[in-house]
């Protein structure tokens, strides 16, 4: 007879919550029902059979596939309401569009100056749009936007012949080189994903240059000397040099013994004496005296400024100052940056200090100076924060230690610093 606790015993194979259906070959026949019109890829199923290599399982396989390669091979259309026709232009390999429908030309595109605008200052200049290539692929992947060849006699449409997706990557990412405006594929991605997440994105001035001079808004400001009247502040001076140092120890500071024999009211004035070895100082680094052009790497610069998605400061003719900056790397065709190459690209970076009152480890991890690597890898982004920070100017034996207990007491025992026990 069989053991009442034999339906307990495990049995082999995964459990029914390890299983991945998305590993899992499903059966897709239903599909071949759906009607042209309300075609679309519904949510995946459960997989209703196990493998056992017969021939009704290898029909049911290729009725499946069959099934499913029909509802993607299906031609998907835009109604003309939802969309915006532009017009390409090759000399700047950039499109134009007259009143664009929709919220997300809010942010994105530009009306250029008289002196800018590729066809010159008419009286159109004020309604025409000029997006980017990688705004104008953007849209033209959502379906927002209609790009057309520039029209010619031979045409039957006058608004020109409607570019494929194809073509415009073709244009737009094959033909940039030749534009000397270097939008890649690894950038495009980088633009693509960060849109999709609500994010604005728009091009940081060192896209295809090492940008302007480093101003004083990427340095420390000078300290400011503190005078009293008809004497300089020597007390200040004085506790710069010999803080930590106690009054019977000062005799001997220059003695080979750095920690000398006496009272020592705490280990901070231990510590003090042991830090010898100079530490990087972020605050130390100042303004040159003449402006210096950037010497980054080509493949280390700053490529994009982004905005948080619902930020109120953001406007197109004064974006502001950007949320985080981002220098898109090629993760094939670069190695692991150096030194000076991290040291250039901070170098165009704005000085931005943590908070005074923070936390030791979040001042740290914020840095002086942070800037984001996007690094991609045959289109897998990956983001790596890279801080300067300042270890040594954080004293980790200066930390005030917290009391134990809580407003009623609480330490072993029930009593404890911080509270009243209970216990004589």
């Amino acid at each position: 007879m069989a053991d009442a606790d034999e339906h307990v015993i495990p049995r082999s194979g995964p459990l029914p919550e390890d299983i991945d259906l998305s590993e899992e070959t499903q059966d897709f026949r239903f599909l071949a029902a759906i009607s042209n019109e309300d075609a679309k890829i519904p949510k995946r199923g459960e997989k209703d059979f196990e493998p056992h290599a017969t021939a009704l399982q290898s029909n049911t396989l290729a009725a499946s596939r069959q099934a499913m390669h029909n509802a993607l091979s299906f031609q998907r259309v835009h109604q003309p309401k939802g969309y915006t026709t532009a017009t390409y232009h090759p000399e700047s390999n950039m499109a134009y569009a007259y009143n664009p429908k929709g919220p997300l030309f809010a942010r994105m595109g530009q009306v250029l100056p008289g002196k800018d605008d590729p066809l010159g200052d008419d009286e159109l200049r004020g309604n025409r749009l000029w997006l980017l290539p990688e705004e104008v692929l953007y849209l033209v992947e959502r379906g927002t936007l209609d790009v057309r060849w520039p029209a010619d006699d031979e045409d039957e449409d006058d608004r020109g012949l409607p570019m494929s997706v194809q073509g415009a990557y073709a244009m737009f990412i094959g033909d940039e080189e030749s534009h000397n405006h270097a939008l890649t594929f690894e950038r495009y991605s980088v633009y693509s994903g960060l849109k999709r997440m609500g994010y604005t994105v728009q091009r940081a001035p060192s896209w295809d240059t090492p940008g302007p001079p480093s101003g004083s808004e990427c340095y420390p400001p000078l300290p400011q000397r503190t005078w009293q009247p008809g004497l300089f502040n020597i007390g200040h001076w004085w506790k710069t040099w010999f803080a930590g140092i106690p009054g019977d120890l000062a005799k001997e500071h220059s003695s080979d013994q750095l920690v000398q024999p006496g009272l020592y009211r705490s280990y901070a004035d231990i510590y003090r004496r042991l830090a010898l070895i100079d530490y990087y100082d972020p605050m130390a680094r100042h303004l040159p005296s003449e402006a210096e052009t950037p010497s980054t790497d080509a493949g280390f610069r700053v490529t994009y400024h982004i905005w948080k998605p619902g930020s109120q400061t953001f406007k197109k003719s004064a974006p502001g100052i950007p949320d985080f900056r981002i220098a898109v790397v090629d993760g094939r065709a670069t190695s692991v940056p150096t030194l000076e190459q991290l040291g250039a690209l901070m170098d165009t970076v704005p000085y931005a200090p943590p908070k005074e009152d923070g936390q030791l480890y979040q001042k740290v991890r914020h840095g002086y100076k942070n800037v984001i690597l996007a690094i991609v890898d045959q289109g897998v982004v990956s983001y790596l924060r890279i801080g300067d920070a300042g270890f040594g100017r954080e004293k980790l034996y200066e930390r005030k230690v917290r009391g134990f207990g809580g407003k009623r007491g609480g330490g072993r025992g029930g009593g404890g610093r911080g509270g009243r026990g209970r216990g004589r």
